[in-house]
């Protein structure tokens, strides 16, 4: 339990063919550029969070679907839920322990610094989030347009940085297999082992009461 807690405070700093692409895992570096851009995607991944002086690593299923729906479940022993945070683009629900918290986007009292639209083009490897017109928002990008670095300064709180690399070829999509965001105050690596694009995802996965996607809740 006290891994998941731990799992939990950063989750906040944060789920076949181009229309379904089958489940693969990680293989070399694409050699030519995309062809098609991730709108969807179900992921599995481990997670290391590190916080001060302590770390915490668990396994992940993740969905996200643009602009701003995401489910990250986080598994601790035995497969059992650990800490989930999901979006339904309008509200940030968290769950650990039992605990809940519901946010509404926008909401000054987020102890968080992503946006959710941010959250989910990272996790699709969107080459341009939304957010790249707001004020203090740089980007770096790769000779084929693909988003390395991204960061927001913010006068209210933490600053976001967010480093994307390991990008691998799926379906013709060019998904960053590892994901590295810090927020000040946490440092949160996502490292996927498996990604499909573009599946159908049911809106109702993204909402608390949801049970787990149907997928695998254990990664390899």
């Amino acid at each position: 339990m006290r891994s998941g807690k731990r799992l939990l405070s950063i989750f906040a700093v944060f789920l076949v063919l181009s229309g379904c692409a089958a489940m693969k895992p990680a293989g070399e570096e694409p050699l030519g550029p995309p062809t098609i851009t991730a709108s969807s995607i179900r992921a599995r991944a481990v997670v290391e969070l590190k916080k001060d002086a302590s770390t915490a690593a668990g396994r992940a299923a993740i969905l996200a679907k643009a602009p701003g729906s995401f489910r990250i479940e986080i598994f601790g022993p035995f497969g059992l839920t650990a800490a989930l945070i999901a979006s339904d683009g309008k509200k940030l629900f968290v769950n650990s322990d039992g605990q809940v918290s519901e946010f509404f986007w926008g909401d000054p009292e987020i102890p968080y610094s992503f946006k959710a639209e941010e959250v989910v083009s990272f996790l699709t490897g969107a080459p341009y989030p939304p957010a790249l017109d707001m004020p203090g928002v740089s980007a770096s990008r790769d000779d084929r347009g693909r988003l390395r670095e991204y960061s927001r300064a913010s006068e209210d709180r933490d600053g976001l940085k967010v480093t994307l690399g390991e990008y691998r070829e799926v379906g013709g999509a060019h998904i960053p297999f590892l994901i590295r965001i810090k927020d000040g105050k946490r440092d949160l690596a996502i490292k996927y082992t498996e990604v499909e694009i573009n599946p159908f995802i049911e809106e109702d996965l993204f909402s608390l009461e949801a049970h787990s996607d149907r997928g695998s809740k254990e990664v390899d």
